[in-house]
C-alpha cells in the first residue's frame, strides 16, 4: 500500500531559514497616547445651575425663532401629563403637625416640652417645605389650592395649640407663622387671577381671613401680604412702579443734554 504522504511537514510551515513565517515576524502593536477627556457636553449643562439653563435657552431660542416649537411642544406635554393627574392631597400634614403639637408631647412636664421644641419646629418646617415644594410652578390650579388650604390649617393648629408651653414657643416671636406667611404668599402669588377668583368662589378665602382673628397681627407679619395679593393690590402697585419708571425714563430722554463745561 501506497503512503499517504499529504500530510503537511514542518518543513512546509518554515521559511526556507527554518524559521515559521508566522513566528518570524514580530507583531506590531500601537499604543494609543493617553489623552485628558474633556466632559461630555450633557455633563456640563448637568453642572449649570437651572436659571443660567434657562437663559441660555432663551437667548438661543431668541436667536432661532425655531427652536420654539421644541419648547411649546415640551411645554404642551407636561402640561397635559399634569392635566391628567389627580391633584395633591396635603391633609396627611396637616395631621401630623397637629398629633405633634397636641398629643405626642401631652404628658410631659413643661420644661420636657420645652427641650422638644426643637423636634416640634423640625416638623412643621419639614411638612412646610414639603407642601411648597409639591405645589410649585407648573402643576395644576387644585394642587396649588390643597397646598394653601393646609398651610392654612397647620397655621391655626399652631395659634389653638392646646399645650401652652409649646403654643408659647411657637408664638413668642412671630417667626413660625411668619414662616407660614410667607410661604402662603409664595403659593398665592403663583396663582392667576382667575384662579384666585376660584378660590375666593369656593369659600376659602374667607377661612384664610379668619385667621388674623386668631392671633395678634405681630405674630404673623406678613398675613396681610396675602390678602393683599388676593385683592390684586400688590399687581396695581407693581403696575403702578412700572408706569412711574417708564415716566421717569420718558422725562430723562426729553431732557435737554446739559453741555459739560
Amino acid at each position: 500500500m501506497a503512503l499517504n504522504n499529504s500530510k503537511r511537514t514542518y518543513d512546509s510551515f518554515s521559511e526556507p531559514t527554518g524559521a515559521s513565517r508566522i513566528f518570524s515576524e514580530p507583531v506590531l502593536t500601537y499604543k494609543r497616547a493617553r489623552q485628558d477627556i474633556e466632559p461630555s457636553l450633557w455633563n456640563q449643562i448637568l453642572t449649570l445651575p437651572h436659571s443660567t439653563t434657562q437663559s441660555l435657552l432663551y437667548q438661543m431660542c431668541s436667536a432661532h425663532p425655531s427652536l420654539s416649537s421644541f419648547i411649546t411642544s415640551a411645554h404642551n406635554a407636561r402640561a397635559a401629563a399634569e392635566a391628567a393627574r389627580p391633584p395633591v392631597n396635603f391633609d396627611s400634614y396637616s395631621r401630623d403637625c397637629w398629633f405633634t403639637m397636641n398629643k405626642k408631647y401631652k404628658r410631659l412636664s413643661c420644661g420636657q416640652q420645652f427641650e422638644m421644641m426643637g423636634d416640634i419646629c423640625q416638623v412643621l418646617d419639614e411638612s412646610r417645605d414639603a407642601i411648597v415644594e409639591a405645589a410649585g410652578a407648573g402643576v395644576r390650579w387644585e394642587t396649588r389650592r390643597n397646598a394653601l388650604e393646609v398651610l392654612r390649617k397647620i397655621s391655626k393648629s399652631i395659634m389653638l395649640c392646646d399645650e401652652p408651653q409649646i403654643r408659647h414657643e411657637l408664638m413668642k416671636d412671630g417667626y413660625m407663622l411668619g414662616q407660614f406667611a410667607d410661604s402662603m404668599q409664595e403659593l398665592a402669588r403663583g396663582m392667576t387671577k382667575e384662579e384666585r377668583g376660584r378660590y375666593k368662589e369656593e369659600g376659602l378665602y374667607k377661612k384664610l381671613v379668619e385667621l388674623r382673628t386668631e392671633c395678634d397681627p405681630m405674630h404673623m407679619d406678613g398675613l396681610p401680604a396675602v390678602y393683599r395679593i388676593f385683592d390684586c393690590v400688590e399687581d396695581d402697585d407693581e403696575e403702578e412702579g412700572e408706569d412711574e419708571e417708564q415716566e421717569d425714563n420718558i422725562e430723562d430722554s426729553d431732557a435737554p443734554a446739559v453741555d459739560e463745561a
